[in-house]
């Protein structure tokens, strides 16, 4: 009854935090251009907040490693309590500022980091291993719902009630946030690294992940995703369904809803079934396989059958969310189990860092490919140096075996 206690809070926590985070997200920009009527403004104002804290993110994990995690948690919701009290203060007596609202939003995104390495950290400490991918399923359940709601919630909150209300609720989800982390029973890290400096604790990080073969093509797996499969819902699939094949607005957008149709379907049989493992072997092939489709599919039917192509489209984004999911819920749960709890901080704002960065460099390289090549010739490429990467990266790993499946060999 404990552990299924701590798992409600863990998920809760993580919700309502990740919803009232998602509501300011998308507040922010459209409260940004009523003021300065700017995009280049807009554009700096996020660029700015955003990349100290990629580049504060192995530092945030060292000095995380020998905290409280629940306590981090605890702090980082009041934190953001504090922060946006301040601000609609300030929006009361004195109204727009930018410079306050730039202040603001960049301690808070460094503070979001924060919650997010913690609450992946975190997990090995409140549920035992068995349990780990079942937790990650159902969460990732919760984490795709609160991305959908949150930009059609921020949205109708500012359009009718203000970004000044949307602020309110906001501090109202991270004390929620706050109070169901305080449930969490936890164990203190019992690391004694402390005693190494600074300097020592994060270069150990990356000899961690280097130490050891499966982790090490684990975390190459998982830069791969993000560099050849992340710019998809912002270059390869706009990309191709405006520029290359010009369908409306309206069939564009769901194309996203089939993704996260697939995404929440998978999500619910790992949870319910803790399968990711054994198909995450199939499911990598499996998405560079969809993309090779969807390109051949395009080159074939553009000038044939454009109609046929949007419904075969929709079908193969629904696929690719459930392949993503079967990797991406199986990766960071084999992480959470392969990495020495007491390194998982560290560990894992390292890999966030990674992320961050191969999200933005993958995303430019499709588009320089997209105009070179065009959308579909592109996302197809892609796919097969994603096959033959995956490929490689399996090759190396066979020989190796653990206690648990990683191969998708049952």
């Amino acid at each position: 009854m404990e552990k299924k206690i701590n798992e409600i809070s863990f998920i809760g926590a993580r919700f309502i935090n990740l919803l009232g985070s998602g509501i300011y997200n998308i507040c922010i920009p459209l409260f940004l251009l009523k003021n300065t009527g700017s995009v280049l403004v807009t554009s700096v104002f996020f660029s700015v907040i955003q990349l100290p804290s990629i580049f504060l993110l192995p530092f945030l994990g060292v000095w995380m490693e020998n905290k409280n995690l629940k306590y981090c948690l605890i702090f980082s919701n009041a934190l953001s309590i504090f922060l946006f009290l301040l601000l609609n203060v300030s929006l009361i007596n004195y109204g727009f500022n930018f410079y306050f609202l730039l202040a603001i939003s960049f301690i808070e995104k460094i503070n979001s980091s924060m919650f997010n390495v913690a609450s992946s950290s975190i997990v090995s400490r409140i549920i035992s291993k068995d349990k780990i991918a079942k937790l990650n399923g159902t969460k990732s359940v919760f984490d795709n719902i609160a991305y959908l709601m949150a930009p059609a919630l921020g949205a109708v909150l500012y359009g009718n009630l203000g970004f000044s209300f949307a602020v309110w609720l906001n501090i109202f989800s991270y004390i929620i946030s706050m109070i169901l982390s305080l449930i969490l029973d936890y164990k203190p890290n019992s690391s004694t690294s402390d005693k190494e400096s600074f300097h020592i604790r994060l270069k150990k990080g990356f000899k961690i992940i280097a130490a050891d073969k499966q982790l090490f093509v684990f975390f190459i797996l998982f830069m791969v995703l993000n560099f050849l499969v992340s710019p998809t819902e912002e270059v390869f699939a706009p990309g191709i369904m405006k520029s290359v094949y010009n369908f409306d607005d309206t069939l564009y957008g769901w194309t996203g809803t089939a993704v996260s149709a697939g995404v929440i379907v998978a999500s619910v049989v790992i949870g319910m079934k803790d399968k990711g493992n054994s198909i995450m072997k199939l499911s990598l092939y499996m998405q560079s396989g969809i993309m090779i489709f969807t390109g051949v599919f395009s080159i074939i039917l553009l000038k044939y059958n454009p109609d046929l192509f949007y419904f075969i489209y929709l079908i193969l984004c629904f696929l690719s969310g459930i392949f993503a999911t079967f990797v991406n819920v199986p990766l960071m749960s084999n992480f959470q189990i392969m990495v020495d709890k007491n390194y998982q901080a560290r560990f894992f704002s390292i890999l966030s860092f990674f992320s961050s960065l191969m999200i933005p460099i993958g995303t430019l390289f499709a588009g320089v490919m997209s105009k070179a090549l065009r959308t579909d010739i592109a996302y197809l490429l892609n796919g097969v140096i994603m096959f033959v990467i995956v490929y490689m990266a399996f090759r190396k790993i066979q020989n190796k075996t653990k206690n648990y499946d990683i191969t998708g060999e049952m």
